[in-house]
């Protein structure tokens, strides 16, 4: 479900070590607190061996593409943005199709030979991690409710096609242009060079004869505030096993518009009760909306849980000619104001219950 290169966004990274997190007090010790203490150490042991399970299991993971299972999930008190559960008026819905399949299907597919279908969601593609598409979905919300969100820019290149350079590499200015976010990589790629100069972040500076860079794949790679932090689920205890598939596994950047959304709702204000609010589509940090895959049995999803308005990105409206949306809305969108323009009519008109 990943898009083309330049819709890739991935966060600055967040993590901190144990060493670096504020530790409240302890508390006077009371009898409870060996056995308390031995409880929790065996469920982090057992957490431990399931984790050790799945980093070396010799076997791919692969999300299963079929038309069902697909699901409306609500986000209403389950996402946190900076450590606050949000729970804007109205109802918003998520979306999801497909399922990692359980071994003994990827078995299965061994023995038959259509393994070549599966793909692997472990260290995936940067878009679909949880840790990265969050927080960029987040800031835009931020942003379209006026907060002053600066989104920044990293440029990745792969695939050197010269002696001397790394195969991979950060590029931080182009033709003389800082590469701080996408308006001046807009302003640098669209100068034509001759030569192409560049720097990369080690300090590399080099120049090339022509328009093209020296690489044979580039990835533009949005940036969320450092000090932005969002979570999807943020009621879950943030343990090495649920960090680890935040940060790790390609789950799929589909969930990204209602994460904007319900993050935008809350900081606007805005009041939607009475209103089922549904979405799918993956989000760039510059407020664009990318293509998802399983729209169809999505909206069917929606459809089937009430939700009266379904958002998906525009260009993919064809895949639902064949549907019968009852009385839900179709709103096609190109960007997240798109979507934000609707909702504020909403409220405008009474169809949100006062």
């Amino acid at each position: 479900m990943s898009g083309p290169p330049d819709t890739i966004v991935r966060e600055s990274p967040m993590a901190v070590s144990d060493e670096g997190l504020d530790v409240p007090a302890a508390s006077p010790t009371s009898p409870s607190e060996p056995t308390d203490r031995r409880a929790r150490h065996r469920g982090r042991g057992l957490a431990a061996v399931g984790l050790a399970v799945v980093l070396l299991a010799p076997m791919p993971w692969r999300l299963q593409n079929d038309d069902r299972p697909a699901l409306a999930w609500h986000l209403d008190g389950r996402l946190s943005v900076d450590g606050e559960l949000l729970d804007p008026p109205g109802t918003w819905s998520w979306l999801t199709v497909g399922r990692p399949p359980v071994v003994g299907e990827v078995l299965v597919d061994l023995a038959d030979g259509t393994l070549s279908a599966s793909r692997d969601i472990r260290d995936g593609n940067p878009t679909s991690r949880p840790a990265v598409v969050e927080p960029i979905a987040a800031a835009v919300g931020l942003h379209a409710a006026g907060r002053d969100v600066a989104m920044g820019l990293e440029v990745i290149v792969s695939g050197a096609r010269d002696a001397g350079l790394p195969d991979r590499a950060v590029l931080v200015e182009l033709n003389g242009v800082r590469l701080v976010d996408r308006a001046a990589w807009a302003a640098a790629s669209n100068d034509p060079g001759l030569p192409v100069t560049f720097r990369l972040a080690d300090g590399t500076v080099g120049r090339r004869p022509g328009r093209t860079l020296p690489w044979t794949s580039l990835e533009l790679v949005d940036v969320a505030p450092p000090n932005l932090d969002a979570v999807l689920f943020g009621n879950v205890p943030d343990v090495g096993p649920v960090r680890w598939v935040r940060e790790h596994l390609a789950l799929g950047p589909s969930h990204g518009v209602m994460v904007a959304l319900t993050t935008w709702a809350d900081a606007s204000g805005i009041d939607l009760d009475g209103v089922h609010v549904a979405g799918t589509g993956g989000i760039r940090g510059d407020g664009l909306v990318t293509p998802i895959g399983g729209l169809a049995a999505k909206a069917a999803a929606a459809r089937d849980a009430g939700a009266e308005v379904l958002f998906y990105p525009l260009p993919q409206a064809g895949e639902l000619d064949d549907l019968d949306p009852g009385s839900m809305e179709l709103v096609g969108i190109s960007r997240i104001e798109d979507a934000t323009l609707v909702l504020a009519r909403f409220a405008d008109d009474g169809r949100a219950q006062p």
